[in-house]
Formats: C-alpha cells, sequence, structure tokens
C-alpha cells in the first residue's frame, strides 16, 4: 500500500495549527481535524485530505478524477453539457477515497481513508490553476456555471457546517502556496522559489524593500508576524504553452532550431541557436518579460508584460519546483543533439530543457546553485489556512487572466 505523506508541523507551523484549529475541536474533540483539497489541474483534479494528527499534517491522497477545464473548453470529448457529470464525478471522489483504489501492478493506487468517521472536516476547497484560468478566458459563462454548480454539490457533499470554497486560484495565491509548501516547518523565509508548470510559471519570494503598491505584492501572516511576499504568475510561460506563445512568429510544433534530434542533422548546432528562437524578454538584453496570456489592467488586448522588482536580486537561496525537478542535465545532449527516442514528447523535448535554461538566466536565477524541491501546492494551501496567514488582506485577488477580472 501507498503510505501518507507526513509533514512535520513543528515551530510556528504547530503554533498556526493549534490556535487556527482550536475552536473546532469543542464538538467532536476526540477526532482530528481534516482539510479536504482538491488541485483541479488540467490534465484532471486530485483529491488530497490533509489530517492534523499529533502535531503532523498526513497528507492522504486519492484519486485522480476528470478536469475541470474539459467540459468548459470542450476537450477530451467533453462539452458544457457535461459539467454535471464532470462536476459528479469530482464529489463522487470522496467516497471513492473511504476505500482502497484498484490494482496498477499489485498496489493500490491509492490508500483508502475513511474521513466521514475519523475526521472533523474543517474545510473543503477545489482550487484549479492555469488550465482553469485558460477556460475562464475563452469561455466564462460556462465557467461560471460550473462552479456554482460544483460549490453547491460540494457543499451538500460535506455538510452545512464545513466551509466550502470552490474557485481558480490567483497567480499570487499558486505562487504562495507553493513557496509555503517549501518553507514547510523550517523558520527560515529569506529564500524564493520558481515554479514551472505546464501552462503557467510562478516566482515567488519574500521582499521587504517592494513596492506595497505592486499588484503582486502582499503581506501574509506567519507565525503570527507579518512577511512582505512578492509572487508572480506568468500565464504562457509554462514549458507545455511556451513552444506556442513565445517563438515569433509560431512554428508548429517548435522552431527548427530547436526540433527533436536538430544537432545530428546540422553539425554546427548549439542551443544559443534554440534560445535565440526563443523571446522570454520583450527587447533582447531589456528588464521587461512577456506574459502572454494575461492582461494588463484596463487593456482589452490579451497579452503584457512583468518587470521583476529590484530586491529580487538580493534573493540568494533559490528553489526550482514542479517541472524542473524532472529535468535532466543530459536532456540537451540526448534530445537535441542525439534525438533520443527514449525523449518524452519527442517534438518538443530539445525545447524545453533550452527554454527551461534560458527562462532561469532571464529572472536572473542561478541553476546550477539552486535546489531542486519536491512542492505541493495543495499542503501550502492547508499551511496558509492553518496559519490564518491571508486573514488581513485588504485588497481582492488578482486575476490578470481575463480583461474584466475574477469571475464573479
Amino acid at each position: 500500500m501507498k503510505t501518507p505523506k507526513i509533514i512535520a508541523l513543528t515551530g510556528i507551523g504547530l503554533l498556526g495549527v493549534l490556535n487556527y484549529t482550536q475552536p473546532a475541536l469543542a464538538t467532536e474533540s476526540n477526532k482530528n481535524t481534516c482539510y479536504i483539497m482538491y488541485d483541479a489541474g488540467s490534465s484532471g483534479t486530485r483529491l488530497y485530505v490533509y489530517e492534523q494528527n499529533n502535531g503532523k499534517l498526513v497528507e492522504h491522497e486519492g484519486p485522480k478524477v476528470a478536469a475541470l477545464a474539459d467540459p468548459v473548453r470542450s476537450f477530451r470529448g467533453k462539452t458544457p453539457a457535461d459539467i454535471n457529470a464532470v462536476t459528479d464525478e469530482v464529489v463522487g471522489a470522496l467516497d471513492s477515497i473511504l476505500a482502497d483504489g484498484p490494482l496498477d501492478d499489485g498496489q493500490p493506487k491509492w490508500q483508502g481513508f475513511d474521513w466521514k468517521t475519523g475526521c472533523q472536516v474543517a474545510s473543503a476547497k477545489v482550487y484549479a490553476t492555469a488550465g482553469m484560468r485558460i477556460a475562464e478566458q475563452e469561455n466564462p459563462t460556462d465557467s461560471v456555471t460550473l462552479w456554482q454548480t460544483l460549490q453547491t454539490k460540494l457543499q451538500a457533499r460535506v455538510g452545512s457546517g464545513v466551509t466550502v470554497e470552490t474557485r481558480t486560484l490567483s497567480g499570487f495565491e499558486e505562487g504562495l502556496f507553493a513557496w509555503l509548501s517549501v518553507k514547510g516547518d523550517s523558520k527560515a523565509t529569506d529564500f524564493g522559489n520558481v515554479e514551472m508548470g505546464g501552462a503557467s510559471s510562478q516566482i515567488t519570494f519574500p521582499c521587504q524593500d517592494c513596492d506595497a503598491g505592486n499588484d503582486a505584492v502582499s503581506t501574509i501572516q506567519l507565525g503570527g508576524k507579518p512577511l512582505q511576499i512578492y509572487s508572480y504568475s506568468f500565464l504562457g510561460l509554462g514549458q507545455d504553452e511556451a513552444p506556442k506563445s513565445l517563438p515569433m512568429p509560431y512554428v508548429d510544433p517548435v522552431p527548427a532550431d530547436c526540433a527533436h534530434g536538430v544537432g545530428s542533422q546540422n553539425d554546427t548546432w548549439d542551443q544559443a541557436q534554440c534560445a535565440d528562437d526563443i523571446p522570454i524578454r520583450v527587447v533582447a538584453g531589456g528588464d521587461a518579460i512577456r506574459d502572454p496570456y494575461n492582461y494588463a489592467a484596463g487593456n482589452p488586448s490579451k497579452g503584457t508584460t512583468n518587470t521583476l522588482p529590484a530586491a529580487q536580486k538580493d534573493i540568494n537561496q533559490w528553489t526550482l519546483t514542479g517541472a524542473f525537478n524532472y529535468a535532466k542535465d543530459t536532456d540537451i545532449q540526448e534530445c537535441c543533439i542525439n534525438g533520443s527516442n527514449a525523449c518524452f514528447q519527442a517534438a518538443t523535448s530539445c525545447f524545453r530543457p533550452v527554454y527551461q535554461q534560458k527562462y532561469l538566466d532571464v529572472l536572473g536565477v542561478q541553476a546550477a546553485a539552486a535546489s531542486k524541491r519536491s512542492a505541493s501546492w495543495t499542503q501550502g494551501a492547508v499551511i496558509c489556512e492553518t496559519e490564518d496567514c491571508m486573514a488581513n488582506q485588504e485588497t481582492a485577488p488578482v486575476c490578470r487572466w481575463t480583461a474584466d477580472g475574477c469571475l464573479q
């Protein structure tokens, strides 16, 4: 059987858990407090139940079901007519996790966890990321229908006494939650994190010297102390979307200098030739970074830019999460030069490692000095909830992915 992940919540983490959850324990003190959290990603929706147990946050991973964005975007054979079926499947995952999942290579796909009898559920949340941001761009009307339908069904399933939230995360939140997951129970806050997803990429770091008027800057609470954070999500700079959003003009699937095995056809090829076809900066040598799928405030046209604050250069310690964890030092040799058949998604397998290196260079993050880390933003979201880390937010979330702001 798969073993649940256990995250220690010592130091400020434990204090935050105890202080925040104590009122909820009053009615059923013999039960552990649990937090239901769905990661509604572009390829599917994964259920997690986080159990607070003896000062540790125990992660119970459940089934992966349909992607919420599919009926909105008419992907994978789904249409808006399937919103009811997809939301039923998402809520139904709470029944599936009660028992072990079906066998996969002799082991259950997930280990059963009886949250109904073993937990006092504090909250149930479905948070979507970049795939749903694009869905909301393309089809806001059906997106609203999906969220309202899901909210009603999930509330009915977990009961009226449980806080339920179903929505798309802002880019600030997604980056912050990944940063909190990397931080865990460490007292250190002087590091930055760069997360590479499929559709978006987030950069997050503490920034006391940042201009508080910047809408990517906000003050959170950790251990009862304020911490000003910069967190920005570039929509369209994830490694799957970048081949479509960056080459100018777009060449399907990638420019010739970034093709799988290009080096075997051209003895003079080097990765700079591919990198030159990936214009991450608006102007070579400039500071403005393309943000292809987001909107600038007041501009009805998709596509904007972002310039990182000067204080970002003062961050010396960086972690890399998401798709960076799957990158190997041999990828350029194997996929660009050798044209290996083992390269994942061969058509873009040379583009990806060249793009990742150039992207970090543009951000001013030294890849060789950074540490790759496994991070789960769902875990970070629960840490934020137990810390009540965003309790003092005075402004509404910034939803850059639509010209009119967050969906109502």
